[in-house]
């Protein structure tokens, strides 16, 4: 997908509630595609993750123009004061009860800079109930094939935790979990983790 462009749609939500140019905190990099173009802007950019495999794609990427690191987001350290700290890619869906997203958001919030913003997106029922429910199959420029196979069911519930495979060439290689957070329930997390 277009991240570039998503991005680009996000900073201009972001400039409205009076984001500044400055420091980025991204939680949940993985390969780095989230953090990128913000380096082309100018960001001064720290990124974690909880995988060193991401971040060793994600270093090849960045090369020394970013501070990576290795962290949990449910036991996120304080990096420093940031102007955005953001998590995207429905990261925080991977979080599997509303106390390790409330974790989650206190760590993130020990990171903001006294005006700074936090960013997250997360996944809706509507997603759980059709691409987590459905398979897909897609040809990989090397000629493989890549199949994503939704375990959810169409009717999947308010806070259920939903499965979806990845499988190349009929070999599962990755397992996809993750939690539909209802809408109160992130509003109190936040509220929670005192954040507004």
């Amino acid at each position: 997908y277009d991240s570039e462009g998503w991005i680009e749609d996000l900073l201009v939500i972001l400039e409205r509630r009076g984001l500044q140019h400055g420091a980025l905190l991204d939680v949940g990099c993985g390969t780095g595609e989230s953090f990128l173009s913000m380096l082309e802007k100018d960001w001064e950019v720290t990124a974690c993750d909880i995988s060193p495999a991401m971040l060793a794609v994600a270093a090849e990427k960045a090369g020394d123009r970013a501070r990576l690191e290795v962290a949990d987001m449910r036991e996120l350290p304080r990096f420093g004061a940031f102007d955005l700290v953001w998590t995207l890619d429905d990261a925080v869906n991977y979080l599997l009860d509303t106390a390790e997203l409330e974790a989650a958001l206190r760590g993130m919030r020990a990171n903001l800079a006294p005006k700074g913003l936090l960013l997250f997106d997360a996944n809706c029922l509507p997603a759980y109930r059709t691409f987590f429910a459905e398979s897909h199959d897609f040809q990989l420029q090397d000629g493989r094939e890549l199949t994503w196979r939704g375990d959810a069911c169409k009717d999947a519930e308010p806070g259920s935790i939903c499965e979806a495979t990845m499988l190349i060439d009929g070999a599962a290689f990755a397992t996809h979990r993750q939690r539909h957070f209802p809408e109160h329930e992130v509003l109190e997390a936040l509220e929670r983790a005192g954040l507004e």
